[in-house]
């Protein structure tokens, strides 16, 4: 693995929103999601929560494949964008996977599953029985472009998975 591979693996351990964009004949749609980075093995999974129902879901093409992208928050200085943008494959996590998966992101969202098993207000128990009904989604990126303007401006690289 390249060093700029590993910063990028980093990169995605450290954040938290992925944005995922697809498209349908109503038109285009994005939506911010929690993700936990699975970067242990060779290969990149971002798992996240989310309804069946839901527009992001609901839109994806038969061959599942959307666009997504993760970026740091910007300090006023150009040097500080980092982000990563990927062509995807959207897949629900399979049984045997469900409970790495599961412990994996609620290690990284414990507020997640308080919400889900602990509430402390109706509306926190509302948020919760949302959650408890959502799917585990794997997205495995195909294609992932990392800006990192940390040492010089438009710094990028690019991978084929």
């Amino acid at each position: 693995m390249s060093k700029d591979f590993s910063e990028m693996l980093q990169f995605l351990r450290t954040q938290s929103v992925l944005t995922i964009a697809t498209a349908e004949i109503r038109g285009s749609w994005s939506t911010p999601l929690l993700y936990v980075a699975d970067t242990v093995s060779d290969k990149v999974s971002l798992y996240f929560l989310s309804s069946a129902n839901s527009r992001h879901i609901q839109s994806l093409p038969s061959n599942r494949h959307a666009a997504a992208s993760v970026y740091s928050d910007y300090n006023g200085h150009w040097q500080s964008i980092r982000g990563v943008q990927m062509e995807a494959i959207i897949t629900e996590v399979d049984s045997q996977e469900q409970k790495r998966v599961e412990a994996l992101y609620f290690n990284r969202f414990p507020e997640v599953e308080t919400l889900i098993n602990a509430p402390l207000s109706e509306q926190e128990r509302q948020i919760g029985i949302a959650f408890s009904k959502s799917i585990f989604y794997c997205m495995s990126p195909s294609f992932i472009r990392f800006t990192n303007n940390t040492n010089q401006f438009a710094g990028r690289s690019e991978w084929r998975l």
